[in-house]
C-alpha cells in the first residue's frame, strides 16, 4: 500500500477511537456542568496532557522549529516562554479561580462585576476561539497538501466531521480523553523527527556537538534579541493574552479539586517543555542537513521536508497522525471553549433563560458543531490568519486581562473601572491597528521596541491606569458580589452558623436517603432531583409546567438567602463562604428541579442539611403555582 492508502487506514482507526471515546462519554452527561466542565471531575493526569495538547497545533511544531533555525534560542522569548510561562501563572491563580462556580470567563466576571460586562466579553472569547480553531484547519490541509496533495476542501472536511462528531456527542470528558491520546501521537511525532534530523546528521560525520558549535555564539545568545529588555518587553506583551484565555481556565473549573488544577496546568507546562526542546533539537539537525533559510516560511517548511524526504510510506503515514492529532487537540478545545460562552453567556444568560437542562444539552452539541464549521469554512478560504489571530489576541488582552486578573486579586476593582478598562484598552488597541495598517503600513515596533506586538504595551498600560483609576473614583462593589472572591468578606456577609434542622423527622430522612453523593478528590458531588406534581386547589386549573422566572422571583422574595449573581437559570443559595459549596438550584425539565452542591468532603454532613432546607424552601414557593416537590432517585 502506498502511503495515502495507509494514512487513510490509519486514520480510520484514530478516528473510530475518537469517536469510541465521545459515544462513552456521553453516557455522563446530565447537565451543562457535565457536557462543558466534565461534571468537575477531572484529576492532574488528563488536565496536563490536556492543556499541553490543546496548546500545540501542528502549525506550533512547524513555527517554533522554525524560528529555532532562523534566530537561535533567543527566539524563545516570543513563543516558546510564553506558552509554558502562560501555563505556570495560570496553574498558580488556579485557587482563586477554581473557587467560584463559572463555566465561563465571561459569567465570572459577571459574578464580580455586572451583567453588562458579559456579553461583550463572550463575543470577544468566541471570536478569538473561531480564529485559533482556523489556524489548526490551515496547519492540517498544509500537511495534507505537502505529503499526499490532498485537496484542502477533503483535508478540511475529514478534521471537521471528526472533531465535530466525537465533541458534540461527548462534550468536553471527550476533548480532554482524546487530548491524552494526541499529545502522546503529536509528542511521539515530535521526538522522531529529533531523533531523525540528528541521526541523519550523524550520517554526515556531525555530531550534535559539532553542530551546536557550528551555529555560533550569536544562535545561542538567549538574549539575542534586543538583550534583558527586549525579553522583558516581549513578555509584557505577550504572556497576558495567555494567561487570560479561557481554555486553561475551565480546566481549572473542570478538576476535581484546587490540588487536581494546579499539578495538571505544571504538568502541562513540563509536556509543552518536552515538545519544544524537541523542536530544538530538529533545528540543530536541520542546520546541517539544509541550506540556512532565509526566511520564516521556508524554515517551516523545512519540518516537513525532512519527514516527506526520509521516512518509508508506512512511517509517513503515522506521522502524519501525529500531525493530524496536534490540530484537532486543539480545534476540539478551542470549539468547545467558544460555544461554551454562545451557550452559557448569550443563549441561556440572556435568550433562553427559562431552558432546561436537557434542552440546552441539545443546544451545546448543535453549537459545537455550528463553531467548527464557521472555522472550518474560513480555513477552506484563506491560507494564513496569523495576523488576524495576533490582532485579535491583543484586543482581548488589552480589553480584560486586568478587570478579569485585578477582579480575582482586587478588592477596590469596580464595575465602572472594569468598563473603562475594556473601552480604552480595546479602543486604543484598535486605533493603534488601524494605523499601523491603513496609515504606517508597517510594524510600530519600528518606531521603538516597546510598540512590539502592535504596540500592546501602549493598550495594557493604559487599560490599567483606567481600570485602577476609576474603580478608586467611583463606588466600591456591593459586598455580595466580592463575597465569593474574598473570604473575608464572605464570612461578614454570609457567616459560618450551623443550620438547624430536625434529624429525627421521617421527612428529614427521606430527604437525606434520595441525596445523590460521590466523593471526587478534596470536594464531594451532591445531588437532590426534584419532580414537581401539580396539586388542584379550589378547583383551580392543574398548571401544566412550573413558570420559572416568576417562580425564582418568588423564592427570592421568600427567603433572601437565594441569590441570582449570573441570571435567573442558576439560583445560589447563599448560606455560607465557600461558594461552591452553596446549594445551587436549576431546572433539569419543564417539571423537575435540580439541586447541587460541591462541599469539601469533611463538610459533607453539613450540606446535605443545606439541601435539606433548600427543599422546604422550595416548597413553601410552589405552592403559589400549584406544585407540591417530590424527591427522586435520577
Amino acid at each position: 500500500m502506498d502511503a495515502y492508502s495507509l494514512f487513510l487506514v490509519f486514520l480510520a482507526i484514530y478516528i473510530a477511537a475518537l469517536v469510541g471515546i465521545g459515544l462513552y462519554s456521553a453516557r455522563s452527561q446530565r447537565s451543562v456542568t457535565d457536557f462543558w466542565l466534565a461534571g468537575r471531575e477531572l484529576g492532574p493526569i488528563t488536565i496536563g496532557f490536556s492543556a499541553a495538547s490543546a496548546w500545540i497545533t501542528a502549525s506550533a511544531l512547524l513555527l517554533a522549529t522554525g524560528l529555532f533555525l532562523l534566530m537561535g534560542v533567543g527566539s524563545i522569548w516570543i513563543w516558546v516562554f510564553p506558552n509554558i510561562a502562560g501555563l505556570i501563572i495560570i496553574a498558580a491563580i488556579s485557587g482563586r479561580i477554581k473557587n467560584i462556580p463559572a463555566l465561563t470567563q465571561p459569567e465570572l466576571m459577571e459574578i464580580r462585576y455586572d451583567p453588562i460586562i458579559r456579553a461583550p466579553v463572550a463575543v470577544a472569547v468566541t471570536i478569538m476561539m473561531i480564529l485559533f480553531s482556523v489556524t489548526d484547519f490551515i496547519g492540517f490541509k498544509l500537511v495534507l497538501s505537502t505529503f499526499f496533495g490532498i485537496e484542502p476542501i477533503y483535508a478540511i472536511l475529514i478534521m471537521a466531521a471528526s472533531v465535530a462528531f466525537y465533541v458534540s456527542v461527548g462534550g468536553f470528558r471527550a476533548v480532554v480523553w482524546t487530548d491524552l491520546i494526541q499529545y502522546i501521537l503529536l509528542a511521539g511525532l515530535a521526538i522522531y523527527v529529533a531523533y531523525l534530523s540528528l541521526g541523519l546528521s550523524a550520517e554526515k560525520g556531525v555530531s550534535i556537538l559539532a553542530a551546536s558549535t557550528a551555529l555560533g555564539s550569536d544562535w545561542w545568545n538567549l538574549f539575542i534579541l534586543g538583550g534583558l529588555m527586549g525579553a522583558l518587553v516581549f513578555q509584557l506583551a505577550l504572556v497576558p493574552g495567555f494567561v487570560a484565555e479561557q481554555d486553561p481556565w475551565q480546566k481549572i473549573w473542570a478538576a476535581r479539586d484546587e490540588r487536581s488544577a494546579k499539578m495538571g496546568l505544571l504538568l502541562g507546562a513540563g509536556l509543552l517543555a518536552l515538545v519544544y526542546f524537541c523542536c530544538l533539537l530538529t533545528a540543530i539537525g536541520l542546520s546541517v542537513l539544509y541550506p540556512r533559510p532565509t526566511g520564516e516560511t521556508e524554515a517551516e517548511m523545512l519540518y516537513l521536508k525532512i519527514i516527506s524526504d526520509n521516512v518509508s510510506p508506512a512511517l509517513l503515514a503515522l506521522l502524519t497522525i501525529g500531525f493530524a492529532a496536534a490540530s484537532m487537540s486543539c480545534t476540539d478545545t478551542f470549539a468547545t471553549s467558544g460555544a461554551s460562552c454562545i451557550s452559557r453567556d448569550l443563549i441561556q444568560r440572556y435568550v433562553r433563560p427559562t431552558a432546561t437542562m436537557k434542552e440546552m444539552l441539545v443546544v451545546n452539541r448543535i453549537l459545537v458543531i455550528i463553531m467548527i464549521a464557521i472555522s472550518a469554512a474560513i480555513a477552506l478560504n484563506v491560507n494564513s490568519i496569523m495576523d488576524a489571530v495576533i490582532i485579535a489576541t491583543v484586543i482581548g488582552t488589552t480589553s480584560y486581562f486586568f478587570p478579569i486578573i485585578g477582579g480575582l486579586y482586587w478588592k477596590r476593582a469596580t464595575t465602572s473601572g472594569a468598563l473603562a478598562a475594556i473601552v480604552v484598552g480595546g479602543g486604543t488597541q484598535i486605533m493603534l491597528i488601524a494605523y499601523e495598517l491603513f496609515w504606517r503600513k508597517e510594524s510600530l515596533d519600528g518606531i521603538s521596541p516597546l510598540l512590539t506586538e502592535h504596540g500592546v504595551l501602549v493598550g495594557l498600560t493604559l487599560s490599567a491606569l483606567f481600570f485602577v483609576g476609576v474603580s478608586l473614583a467611583t463606588k466600591p462593589t456591593e459586598d455580595v458580589r466580592l463575597a465569593p472572591f474574598f473570604s473575608d468578606i464572605a464570612e461578614r456577609v454570609f457567616g459560618g452558623g450551623i443550620p438547624g434542622v430536625d434529624k429525627k423527622s421521617a421527612r428529614y430522612h427521606d430527604i437525606i436517603t434520595h441525596i445523590e453523593s460521590k466523593i471526587s478528590g478534596e470536594r464531594a458531588h451532591l445531588n437532590l432531583f426534584i419532580d414537581l406534581v401539580p396539586v388542584r386547589a379550589d378547583g383551580a386549573a392543574m398548571p401544566e409546567e412550573l413558570k420559572w422566572e416568576p417562580f425564582v422571583e418568588k423564592l427570592k422574595g421568600m427567603h433572601t438567602l437565594w441569590f441570582t449573581p449570573t441570571g435567573s437559570h442558576i439560583v445560589y443559595r447563599l448560606s455560607q463562604a465557600d461558594m461552591l459549596a452553596c446549594v445551587k438550584m436549576v431546572r433539569g425539565d419543564k417539571n423537575q428541579i435540580w439541586l447541587s452542591s460541591e462541599p469539601k468532603s469533611d463538610q459533607c454532613l453539613r450540606q446535605k442539611d443545606e439541601l435539606f432546607l433548600a427543599f422546604e424552601e422550595i416548597e413553601d414557593a410552589l405552592l403559589d403555582f400549584g406544585m407540591s416537590p417530590s424527591v427522586r432517585t435520577c
